[in-house]
């Protein structure tokens, strides 16, 4: 408690919510991407997270060097959450919280998307009111208190005010300087196709919300949030959301969907001309590619009318 208290001191950080919390509060991520896990004490030597702020993500994902070690994680992570998203408090078990977070619609919880996570790598919860920046460049960085916090696609904050091409934001560390934002970008379906382009080549994760791994749908919430619309955070029920498009009349944009008996579990983003972008497994990464009309393909969803 005394180095903590020292390091507070030092950074001017906000203190982290720690053991101070309790079901029903709420808290916001402190750290660059979050991975939240299907129970606590799941991460390997892979992922040790520590009271350091941030988490090194480039490291992470360079430690996924294999297949199995990528495949390894469908069983074990449920979602991942960016910097200074709100997460509700759902249980406390020692160092570990279970935590939903607020906007990644779901429903296995009411209150969002729901899993484990380390109680250091929460603070409190801080103001929210006005309007908002999100990052927009594939990565950035916060400059808070003289410290730097690489920040992803889709992070997204509350604007203080401008200062050249950079953005004074309130955060969970006070207030912060931050790169590579813009207003939150108005919902076109081209604006969609063309985000998505962008992590062409970027390698697949179970669980990945950001610039350093998407699966299927977190590319697809991520990639929305940008332009400021919160959509369901899994295919299932992304596919049970939006407006059903038949297959004659599909517009780059809208979102494709595969499984069996009514149940999704993979998406992709309808590129035009018979191609999509698709986060597809963890053997590959983000591509164009032609459509797969085949047996398992369910159907297609609009969320953006044009």
């Amino acid at each position: 408690m005394r180095l903590l208290a020292v390091l507070v001191a030092a950074f001017g950080f906000a203190a982290p919510a720690g053991a101070a919390l309790k079901p029903g509060d709420r808290a916001a991520v402190d750290v660059s991407v979050a991975t939240l896990w299907k129970a606590p004490n799941l991460y390997r030597a892979i992922d040790r997270p520590s009271v350091e702020n941030p988490v090194d993500l480039a490291s992470w994902n360079r430690n996924l060097s294999t297949t199995a070690s990528r495949v390894w994680l469908d069983s074990h992570v449920q979602t991942q959450a960016l910097y200074g998203q709100q997460v509700v408090v759902l249980e406390r078990n020692g160092a570990w919280a279970r935590v939903a977070v607020v906007d990644e619609p779901d429903p296995q919880d009411p209150h969002g998307y729901p899993g484990w996570l380390r109680v250091a790598q929460l603070a409190a919860d801080f103001d929210r009111a006005g309007k908002q920046v999100v990052v927009v460049s594939r990565t950035s960085q916060l400059r808070v208190h003289g410290h730097t916090v690489p920040l992803s696609y889709g992070t997204s904050l509350p604007l203080v005010r401008w200062s050249g091409d950079s953005a004074v934001v309130r955060t969970p560390d006070g207030i912060g300087t931050a790169t590579g934002v813009a207003p939150t970008m108005k919902p076109s379906a081209a604006l969609i196709v063309a985000q998505a382009k962008r992590f062409v080549g970027l390698r697949y994760l179970w669980g990945g919300l950001s610039a350093w791994g998407f699966d299927c749908s977190g590319l697809v919430w991520d990639v929305f949030r940008v332009q400021g619309m919160t959509v369901p955070r899994d295919a299932d029920p992304q596919f049970h959301h939006g407006t059903p498009v038949a297959r004659d009349s599909l517009r780059a944009g809208d979102l494709l969907f595969w499984g069996s008996k009514n149940y999704a579990d993979h998406v992709a983003i309808y590129a035009g001309d018979g191609q999509m972008v698709e986060a597809p497994d963890s053997a590959h990464s983000v591509r164009v590619v032609p459509v797969r009309w085949d047996a398992y393909y369910l159907g297609a969803r609009r969320y953006v009318a044009g």
